[in-house]
C-alpha cells in the first residue's frame, strides 16, 4: 500500500492479496510506505479497523486446503487513518513485519506438526484394523517402514520447533531456528500426509477418511509464511554469516613421497 498525509491522518491506497482470515478479522495490520525515498526503512505499520470507510474485501478464494479459514484481497481506496493508529514509530514497519514473520513461522511449524501427527494416527490405526490375507497390514514390512519414516520426520521436526520456541521465550535471536522448524515441520507434514494416503490405499483418496484432507491442508504449510525455498535462503544466510571473519583451520593433505 501507499499513503499520503492528510492533516493529522494518513490516507492509504492499494491492494494486498492472499490475506488469511480476511473475512473473520475485525482489524488488519497494514504496512504502507510513508517515505518512499528511504525504501524499506520508509515503511510504517498501521491498525486499520474493518469498518473504516474505503476498506473492503475481495471474494473468498476457492482453495485446495485450509478451507475453514477465508483467504481474500484487502482493498484500500482512500482509507483515512488517524496518526494514533500507527504501530511503533514511523519507519519501523519493516522491522515489525520481520519480527512477526519469525514468530509466525514457529506457529506454522506447530500447525504442520498437528497435521503430521493426525496423518500418522490415521495411518497407524487403519493399518491395525485393515486385514489382508487374514492378517493386519501393520505386520507388513512395507507398512512398518512407512510408519517409521513418518514418526522419525515428525519427532525431528517437533524438537526443532520446541528449540525455536524456547529461543524466542528466552529473548534470543531465533530467526534461523524458526526457519529450520518451519521448513522441516512443513515438509514432514506433506510427507506424512502423502504416506498416510499410500497406507490407506483407495480409502485414502476418498472423503470417507480424513487422510485426503490432511494432504490438502499440509501443502500450504510449505508455501505461506515463506516458501521452503525461502527458508533455505534464511538458514544458509545465517550459517554463512556466522563464519564471516572466522578463522577455520582446514586439514592439509600430506605431501606425496616420490
Amino acid at each position: 500500500s501507499t499513503q499520503s498525509t492528510w492533516g493529522n491522518s494518513f490516507v492509504i491506497n492499494g491492494t494486498k492479496a492472499w490475506i488469511t482470515n480476511a473475512h473473520e478479522a475485525d482489524c488488519a495490520i497494514v504496512f504502507a510506505t510513508t517515505s518512499k525515498e528511504l525504501k524499506h526503512k520508509g515503511i510504517s505499520a498501521f491498525l486499520v479497523p474493518r469498518t473504516t470507510p474505503g476498506f473492503s474485501l475481495g471474494a473468498k478464494e476457492d482453495k485446495l486446503g485450509i478451507r475453514a479459514s477465508s483467504t481474500s484481497n484487502l482493498i484500500f481506496e482512500d482509507v483515512r487513518i488517524p496518526r494514533d493508529y500507527m504501530l511503533g514509530k514511523p519507519g519501523e514497519g519493516f522491522k515489525i513485519a520481520m519480527t512477526t514473520l519469525d514468530a509466525g513461522r514457529i506457529g506454522i511449524a506447530g500447525q504442520a506438526l498437528g497435521i503430521a501427527q493426525a496423518a500418522i494416527d490415521c495411518a497407524a490405526k487403519y493399518s491395525l484394523d485393515r486385514q489382508a490375507f487374514g492378517t493386519p497390514i501393520s505386520k507388513l514390512y512395507a507398512i512398518q517402514h512407512k510408519l517409521s519414516m513418518m514418526a522419525c520426520k515428525l519427532e525431528a521436526a517437533r524438537l526443532l520447533t520446541w528449540k525455536a520456541a524456547m529461543a524466542k521465550d528466552r529473548g534470543e535471536d531465533f530467526t534461523m531456528e524458526a526457519a529450520m522448524a518451519k521448513l522441516t515441520a512443513s515438509e514432514a507434514a506433506t510427507f506424512c500426509a502423502h504416506q498416510s494416503i499410500q497406507i490407506l490405499g483407495g480409502m485414502g483418496y476418498v472423503t470417507d477418511m480424513p487422510a485426503e484432507r490432511y494432504y490438502r491442508d499440509a501443502r500450504i504449510t510449505e508455501i505461506y509464511e515463506g516458501t521452503s525455498e525461502i527458508q533455505h535462503l534464511v538458514v544458509a544466510g545465517k550459517l554463512l554469516k556466522s563464519f564471516e571473519g572466522a578463522t577455520v583451520a582446514l586439514p592439509v593433505a600430506p605431501k606425496k613421497k616420490h
